[in-house]
């Protein structure tokens, strides 16, 4: 049995493309998991020391799009792209049992000091009933060769080592026969790697992409513990950096304590991920799915995880000669 639950996070800001991302990634996996669940984000970020809401997200405009984000997930789930839906608002009775149980009712705010989510990344670890979770966060692109699912390799190989609590597949399109360097994730992630069975293992845990064991998972809990827990209450008590992302507290916490991510070496699964999304962007992520799925990107996009725009428009002006 699959026992996964593949999950999408939504939010304000993914309504220019979540209805054209979402469902090529659900019908990736479709057939190997038990539920397909979105979680929306509906809560304005909070006043941090780098971030005013009321100039970068106007009260008016935010909940203009959080009623269109909605709608999307309605549609989506009206599709068949989604079996449930489950929408945090601001007060949501969710969040002081995820502060509880991942860091220490410590950090009761619902988005990191940039603004990023994170009481939503802690629900998406948190609602899965299942034991893996296979979370993307909706912006996320995705090669995945016909009758393939990383997920079901990545599952196997986890289930082989102790210390591997998630996986990905590849970050970044394969790069090492066209230009004849040494294999890896990718050109860029700077993060120490050792080669392991299917792959390499990695300390870095990204929020764009994983499969989780949550019974792995829990043994790490709470977050915030020893130097990270010192850390937190510097910055909470000094207003500098605070709060921590998910992603920098599952790092500290679970790397810190010898937990790894694996990251496939399989070129039948990569990932792309657009760090902008400026209305060219928008313009192009149709093409740029389709050419995605058939496997062909821009030879400066080899290795690199984040999308090259300049690279795609002159892909397309080539290919269309």
């Amino acid at each position: 049995m699959p026992d996964v639950t593949l999950q999408l996070n939504l939010s304000p800001g993914d309504v220019a493309y979540a209805a054209i991302t979402v469902p090529y990634l659900v019908e990736a996996h479709r057939a190997n998991v038990d539920e397909k669940l979105a979680i929306v984000d509906c809560c304005r970020p909070q006043r941090t020391k780098i971030i005013d809401p009321d100039v970068r997200f106007p009260e008016a405009e935010f909940s203009q799009r959080v009623e269109k984000i909605c709608a999307i997930a309605e549609d989506l789930k009206a599709k068949g792209y989604l079996d449930r839906i489950v929408y945090l608002r601001p007060g949501d009775r969710l969040f002081p049992l995820l502060s509880d149980k991942y860091l220490r009712n410590l950090v009761q705010e619902t988005h990191d000091y940039g603004a990023c989510a994170l009481m939503s990344y802690l629900a998406a670890l948190e609602i899965p009933q299942t034991r893996y979770i296979l979370h993307y966060d909706a912006d996320m692109l995705l090669y995945q060769a016909a009758n393939y699912d990383w997920s079901v390799e990545a599952r196997h190989l986890m289930d082989k080592q102790d210390k591997a609590v998630a996986a990905s597949p590849r970050i970044s399109p394969p790069f090492s026969k066209e230009k004849n360097i040494p294999d890896a994730p990718s050109l860029h992630e700077g993060r120490p790697l050792s080669q392991v069975e299917g792959g390499w293992r990695n300390d870095w845990f990204s929020n764009r992409c994983y499969l989780i064991d949550k019974e792995k998972l829990s043994s790490y809990l709470p977050l915030l513990q020893g130097r990270l827990l010192l850390e937190t209450l510097a910055v909470k008590y000094l207003n500098r950096g605070y709060p921590r992302s998910p992603e920098m507290m599952l790092f500290r916490r679970i790397g810190g304590a010898g937990g790894w991510r694996l990251n496939l070496k399989s070129e039948q699964a990569w990932l792309l991920h657009p760090a902008t999304k400026p209305p060219r962007y928008i313009e192009l992520l149709s093409l740029i799915q389709d050419a995605v799925q058939q496997g062909k990107v821009p030879a400066e996009q080899k290795g690199y995880a984040d999308i090259n725009l300049s690279a795609w428009e002159n892909f397309f002006v080539g290919s269309s000669r």
